[in-house]
């Protein structure tokens, strides 16, 4: 093989194989050369935990050049980049792939989402229009059929299928919408293998055999699109999983025909990711070279059961074997409840988690309580959670709860009751009784409070109780007397019962009067679940101002789904949660009836409490809206009374850019405003520099863990906007509403690595902001949304929102256009 360089301007590498015919497999690409352009250059292109787009493209890139060079006659494969250090432009590999006569142009990428969730493969190749022809010279459309097929088989995700860009991205245009195709000689294509901010897709891809097995699906793709035969494939690949939890094995060891792999550890691979040595796993092994026909495979780890079956190979493609692992480390006590409290007879059971599902006969009959008394049992959580039925409890008494040796898992492993990893134990817990409720339910607090005065006009009425109050008892039971006139205020009531205690929510649902006294009252009737009963009227008296809310810029109402939010333990900054049970969905059932909502945002968290450390960052990733820091951030929390934190993070201008409110406890149970004055400047202390500089736009909601709070449990949130408290009758002036069209200077300008845009709209309408070069050619849509009025900002490039450029220094352009508005201007990178 001989390495020639073309030039001191670019840093390029032109790989000739001579391999003599010993190593030639395939022959009939002897005449024939493809240029391999991995997408995207050093870190680029960040994925979730860490792991970057442009890192996976080169190693997939390398292993092709390999197998091609190996195992075929070609003529001459070129390489863009081969290794983490070169930055290398999309218009030096374009150029360089021209200037060198390439036969054929491959760009390796994978894709980006601002969810999670999305995770599928596409081929992308050159297009004349909308629904139009394949660009000329032809070849990108049949490599990309070809390909679509194969690596989506391989990859076991689903498909967007092989497209022409300017039908997948429907832009208008007479010349191909990539780059890669439209700026290429050849014929051309771009392949999107999965998505790097899926989790599961980039544990995946962090493994250096998954990769070579991205790369293996494009060499065979390359014999098909020659009609060249495909040699016996003689691969194996699978995922090994736990069976009971579902999640892949680290450190699981795999051994046929006399190969050994081992699935990826935090010691081998994930400690570059993370300082949590249980928080990534892709549990993926693969061989090469495994002959024909049925073979013993074994699979074996320290914790679980061997499993010893056999495989019987596919002559032509990858033959897969997915195995799920049982454990077999004795199940053991994990947790019970209440842990250290007394309970109430008949009213709370006694629940014991294992650490792993259990048979229920064995261990119903291992149970034994001193003094006897009749019991019933009940499970949940898979086997895993255990509920002894109290009613026969004595109060104020105790009771010692065993669980006798002969208990067994549910795939029988004996029982460890002490939890020292040896089984044949008993675990044993003395349990303590209250004595008989006697008294009903003691109010811990009220929103609007007691005499307060000055209280918006369309308020949430929060009644907390002290503990769990009978749902029956509470219809009807508040009410909003204006005392003036002794007419009630219209509301919708809503009642909540979390972490031992119950809160009643009214709506009110029509503007309160202004300046005027209310009161609130509690009528008698409400009982704790044991029936005692508030048996007198409570009533608390507030007073109105003439302010309420008034929203000047909705950031978020969650109508439109929670497409914009990111996964919690997608964020590399979340800390010290149980990733399976930290998790955000949407909600349509718990909900802001104050502003009228539909939809909720839902956050499920479980934080570990061994950990040192607790962080959860809830990412927005829209870079819009903007705002200044005059007006009050504001959204609605839907609080458990946990006793842990929340705040807001938002990112500005200044150094460090992150900027963070002050801790709110969550000390309330049901809906609360939480309100953030930006006016009055006071942050918390994160990554900023404590000041806000505006323009800002929101980064994250945040939560953190006191030790000793409630561990785990759910919160909800609604109605992400500014606000001011004012008087609803005076018209706002709202500082980011504009009254014209505006394009603004880029800043900084010349830039590098980027720059900001602003634009201004007064209206809503649909909004396009392209980029394009000195000689008209567009490069990409930065924008291309209907937007409502008001100031927004994106940055170019910008690695969060898609594939970051490679742009040599120049002049360049942005246009920003509307239906009634179209307006350019220059901006210079320099490098």
């Amino acid at each position: 093989m001989k390495i020639y360089k073309i030039s001191k301007l670019f840093i390029f590498i032109i790989l000739v194989s001579t391999f003599a015919a010993k190593g030639q497999q395939v022959t009939g690409l002897s005449n024939w050369n493809i240029y391999l352009d991995p997408g995207h250059s050093q870190f680029e292109n960040m994925g979730i935990y860490g792991y970057s787009e442009a890192e996976k493209n080169l190693r997939v890139g390398l292993h092709l050049r390999q197998m091609l060079l190996d195992w075929t006659d070609i003529d001459t494969v070129y390489i863009c980049r081969e290794n983490d250090s070169v930055q290398i432009s999309l218009q030096q590999r374009t150029d360089q792939a021209n200037a060198l006569g390439a036969a054929h142009y491959h760009s390796i990428h994978s894709d980006a989402s601002s969810s999670p969730t999305p995770n599928s493969t596409l081929l992308l190749w050159g297009q004349l229009g909308i629904n139009g022809p394949e660009k000329n010279p032809p070849g990108g459309k049949k490599m990309s059929d070809i390909m679509v097929v194969l690596l989506t088989a391989a990859m076991r995700i689903p498909t967007r299928g092989s497209v022409g860009d300017r039908t997948f991205y429907n832009v208008p245009g007479s010349t191909p919408y990539l780059w890669v195709n439209r700026e290429t000689n050849m014929a051309s294509e771009l392949s999107e293998a999965g998505f790097h901010t899926n989790p599961t897709q980039n544990q995946r891809n962090m493994n250096e055999l998954w990769k070579r097995m991205e790369a293996k699906t494009m060499f065979w793709t390359i014999l098909k699109y020659h009609n060249l035969p495909r040699p016996y494939a003689g691969t194996v690949a699978g995922i090994i999983s736990d069976f009971e939890s579902g999640l892949p094995i680290n450190g699981a060891i795999v051994e046929i025909n006399g190969q050994v792999d081992t699935t990826d550890t935090w010691e081998s691979l994930f400690y570059r990711f993370t300082n949590d040595p249980d928080l990534l796993r892709n549990g993926f092994y693969y061989f090469e070279n495994i002959p024909q026909g049925t073979h013993p495979i074994k699979f074996y780890r320290n914790g679980y059961d061997t499993i010893s079956t056999t495989v019987t190979m596919q002559d032509t493609f990858i033959t897969f074997k997915d195995i799920q692992m049982i454990s077999n480390t004795p199940p053991t006590v994990a947790s019970t409840s209440p842990a250290n409290d007394t309970l109430y007879p008949g009213y709370e059971s006694f629940v014991i988690n294992f650490t792993r599902q259990m048979d229920r006969t064995s261990t119903e009959n291992a149970i034994s309580i001193n003094p006897s008394v009749g019991v019933t049992f009940s499970w949940s959580n898979s086997d895993r959670t255990l509920s002894i039925n109290t009613s026969n409890f004595a109060f104020n008494s105790s009771y010692q709860i065993t669980v006798n040796p002969t208990a067994q898992g549910k795939y029988g492993h004996p029982f460890d009751g002490n939890g020292d990893g040896t089984p044949g134990d008993a675990y044993s817990k003395t349990i303590y009784t209250k004595p008989q409720d006697m008294t009903a339910p003691q109010i811990l607090s009220v929103y609007p409070n007691p005499n307060s005065t000055n209280v918006e006009i369309k308020p949430i009425v929060n009644i907390l109780f002290n503990e769990p109050v009978s749902a029956s008892t509470v219809s009807g039971k508040v009410k909003v007397l204006r005392n003036s006139n002794n007419t009630f205020a219209n509301g919708i009531l809503r009642f909540y019962t979390v972490n031992g205690k119950s809160a009643i929510n009214f709506f009110v649902t029509s503007l309160l009067a202004e300046n005027e006294t209310y009161t609130i009252q509690l009528l008698p009737g409400i009982k704790d679940i044991y029936g005692n009963e508030i048996t007198a009227q409570n009533d608390f008296t507030f007073t109105t101002g003439n302010n309420t809310y008034n929203q000047l810029l909705l950031i978020d109402n969650f109508e439109n789904g929670v497409g914009s939010w990111w996964q919690p333990t997608q964020s590399g900054s979340t800390i010290g949660v149980n990733p399976a049970n930290t998790t955000m969905a949407l909600n349509s059932s718990i909900v802001n009836l104050n502003t009228g909502s539909t939809k909720s945002m839902q956050l499920n968290y479980d934080w570990n409490t061994s950990a040192s450390s607790w962080l959860i960052r809830e990412k927005y990733t829209p870079v819009t809206p903007t705002f200044d820091n005059s007006n009050i951030l504001q959204t609605y929390v839907w609080g458990d009374g946990s006793g842990n934190y929340f705040r807001f993070c938002v990112i500005d201008q200044g150094v460090g850019g992150y900027e963070v409110s002050p801790w709110y406890e969550i000390d309330w149970v049901g809906w609360k405003a939480v309100n953030w004055n930006l006016a009055e400047g006071q942050t918390g202390n994160w990554l900023g520099n404590g000041i806000l500089e505006p323009p800002l736009r929101i980064d994250s909601y945040q939560l953190t863990y006191f030790p000793g709070n409630v561990s785990s449990g759910t919160l909800y949130f609604d109605d992400l906007r500014i606000v001011n408290f004012a008087p609803l009758s005076v018209e706002q002036t709202d500082p980011e509403i504009p009254v014209s069209y505006k394009l603004e200077q880029n800043y900084p300008n010349p830039f590098n690595p980027s720059t900001k845009i602003r634009f201004s709209i007064p209206e809503q309408t649909p909004v396009k902001i392209i980029v394009s070069d000195i000689l008209g050619r567009e490069i990409v849509t930065l924008v291309n949304d209907v937007l409502n009025a008001g100031n927004y900002e994106v940055e170019f490039p910008n690695v969060e929102t898609g594939h970051a450029l490679s742009l040599p220094s120049g002049v360049y352009f942005y246009t920003l256009i509307t239906d009634n508005f179209k307006q350019s201007k220059k901006m210079i990178l320099t490098k």
